[in-house]
């Protein structure tokens, strides 16, 4: 048997004066090899996955790289918007003129008997609202 090798430790004096006031014999929390169980599990046999192949490896196509993008500025995205609304909004006057037709300001059919206020109201109403950030999924129905 190997001799046992000496562990790391405060000198005797040191540890029999701590000893006397711990009123027991201290054991120390360091761990040395020669007083930890061996290790017993055989190494872990991993299956290689196809990051291991030299060739044919679709590391390209998971790279975070390429799906990195410039900053969107929501600032100009909106005036852009805007833009490209009253240009559509103009081009539709336009071919509204051309073609001698006005403004539609009368109510729909089924609005007939109703005031125009009223009927403008519930044309409002039949306009596709966007949901509200934070509340896009609810469960309790439309409000």
């Amino acid at each position: 048997m190997p001799p046992k090798p000496k562990h790391r430790d405060v000198a005797e004096f040191l540890s029999r004066l701590r000893n006397f006031f711990l009123g027991r014999t201290h054991k120390t929390a360091l761990r040395f090899a020669d007083t930890v169980s061996p290790r017993t599990q055989p190494p872990p046999d991993i299956p290689q996955g196809p990051s291991q192949n030299l060739f044919a490896n679709y590391y390209y196509s998971r790279d975070p790289r390429s799906s990195v993008r410039p900053a969107v500025d929501v600032v100009q995205e909106h005036k852009q918007m805007l833009a490209a609304k009253e240009k559509a909004e103009e081009a539709a006057k336009a071919a509204q003129a051309k073609t001698g037709q006005g403004p539609k300001d009368e109510c729909p059919p089924e609005c007939e008997d109703v005031d125009a206020e009223e009927c403008e109201q519930e044309e409002d109403s039949c306009a596709k609202k966007l949901p509200t950030p934070g509340k896009v999924h609810s469960w309790e129905g439309p409000h």
